[in-house]
């Protein structure tokens, strides 16, 4: 991260605020941030982790069920972590460890990757596979 900072005569620097962490890359996943604490996908590995938001300090990596890209989504205190493999699985969203809660294989997954995101709205989860929307109440009531 880097701040601007403005000059004499209309002229800006910038100063690193934060270095470049190659642990945090990501390509096409997502980072999301619950807390002080950032998850998301170690570029395109599959492997999500946790890191501190102000230091950029990994606190967990952890390989889950599914192989390659991991995007995901937040909400209830849980990570919805859905891999190009088709696997999609319930993570507690804390600093303390990678805890998984459940996963299955989505439904028509597998023979083709699997790229789209996942998405919670109105206590619903919704995943896009192939053709397909699939739609899954998490909300308690």
């Amino acid at each position: 991260m880097l701040r601007q900072i403005p000059g004499n005569d209309g002229d800006v620097s910038a100063e690193t605020v934060y270095p470049l962490n190659t642990e945090l890359a990501n390509k096409h996943g997502n980072v999301v941030l619950v807390g002080d604490y950032l998850y998301g996908d170690s570029d395109d590995q599959g492997i999500p982790f946790c890191a501190e938001l102000m230091t950029g300090n990994v606190v967990w990596k952890e390989r889950g069920p599914g192989r390659r890209s991991a995007s995901m989504t937040a909400a209830d205190g849980h990570l919805y972590i859905r891999w190009q493999s088709g696997a999609l699985a319930l993570v507690k969203a804390t600093p303390e460890g990678y805890q998984q809660a459940g996963s299955f294989q989505i439904p028509g997954s597998g023979d083709r990757p699997s790229w789209s995101h996942p998405v919670i709205v109105g206590g619903k989860l919704y995943l896009r596979e192939g053709d397909s929307i699939l739609c899954y109440k998490v909300a308690k009531d």
